[in-house]
């Protein structure tokens, strides 16, 4: 019999890697930015990049590659474009920051652009995207990041799978895409490796650049779409590190043979009531939503969803259920809490 699934309420969760974090250098004001991050891409339903990464970022902190004491620093200010230096500090704490200072500038001018350079991972890109809109503005983002996808004909990891992620208001929620550029990301891959599950056919090369769907095996993924993927990341490379003097993929790719992990970030805000009444763009968003879902369906499909409709109702159930913990990650987390002497999560099972 396979071990059991626990499921763990959201709060606990956050406060369990709140304390793990502490416990290894952070402000208690960081670890609570990068646990809200974990936790809201776990009740999305985006497990791969939720506290399944806890492990990988204390491994970071051991190396370096995290910076516990780095903080955000403004290079850059010329009110409708600013630019914010990680110092390879914790990337959630600075994207949001970058999130908050955008959305001001955007109120009072209109739109802003802003870059987020030198952080260490920077979780569910999604998340900044979600924020941002929940203040009436509309958002896109870009990332950049780790050389972990081949570029489209290439049997070597060779370009980041970089993301996207547009969202806006509306009246009945916010409609938010949030995708990567490689056909799956690399948190499915280590989610598959724990489970022992197979991954898809197509997405993945091993070391030696020959396709397979063992998840072990897997060690560079491939662009989504072919040339478009690849293209897509060339020109994240481009707008988020490039632009911001801080590239990623040459260094890699190059003589240097750089390795730390690095992430950068491109955000434009735009403030809807600069260009027409809240109110109003929300009903005409509603309205195409409306139209969208009510579409004649193909053979096969129960529903239409629109972008980021699935993981809002994975977001509703898992708040009132919980958040699923598979053994293996529950026992790397009984392993840390044990280490640091941290309180593991309650179980929602448990609960009075």
């Amino acid at each position: 019999m396979s071990a059991p699934v626990r499921q763990v309420g959201h709060d606990e969760l956050g406060r369990f890697i709140r304390d793990i974090l502490v416990k290894h250098g952070a402000r208690a004001h960081d670890a609570a930015i990068v646990a809200d991050g974990l936790v809201w891409a776990n009740l999305r339903g985006g497990d791969g990049h939720g506290v399944s990464r806890l492990p990988r970022y204390l491994k970071f902190l051991d190396s370096g590659d995290i910076d516990a004491k780095a903080q955000p620093r403004l290079v850059h200010d010329r009110g409708a474009t600013l630019m914010i230096d990680g110092g390879h500090g914790f990337g959630p704490v600075a994207v949001m920051e970058g999130a908050a200072r955008a959305v001001e500038r955007a109120k009072a001018t209109g739109v802003c652009f802003a870059l987020i350079r030198n952080t260490a991972h920077t979780g569910a890109i999604g998340r900044y995207a979600h924020w941002i809109a929940e203040r009436g503005c509309a958002a896109l983002l870009m990332g950049a990041g780790p050389t972990l996808m081949a570029y489209h004909g290439a049997r070597v990891a060779s370009m980041a799978t970089s993301p996207i992620a547009i969202a806006v208001p509306s009246s009945k929620g916010l409609i938010a895409l949030d995708m990567s550029s490689s056909t799956i990301s690399n948190g499915k891959i280590l989610q598959a490796r724990a489970a022992g599950a197979a991954l898809p056919p197509g997405t993945v090369l091993t070391a030696g650049g020959e396709p397979t769907t063992d998840a072990r095996q897997a060690e560079i993924l491939l662009p989504l779409g072919g040339a478009k993927g690849s293209g897509l990341a060339f020109m994240f490379e481009m707008l988020a590190s490039v632009l911001a003097a801080a590239p990623i993929q040459a260094p890699a790719l190059g003589p240097q043979k750089r390795t730390r992990h690095t992430g950068n970030t491109a955000m434009l805000v735009i403030d809807i009531e600069t260009f027409r009444p809240l109110v109003d763009f929300e009903a005409d968003a509603d309205a195409l939503a409306a139209l969208v879902k009510a579409l004649p369906r193909q053979t096969g499909f129960q529903e239409i969803l629109l972008p980021g409709e699935r993981g809002s109702r994975a977001e509703a159930a898992r708040r009132k259920s919980g958040i699923p913990i598979p053994a293996k990650l529950w026992e790397e987390l009984e392993a840390m809490a044990k280490a640091d002497g941290v309180t593991m999560p309650d179980l929602e099972a448990t609960k009075a």
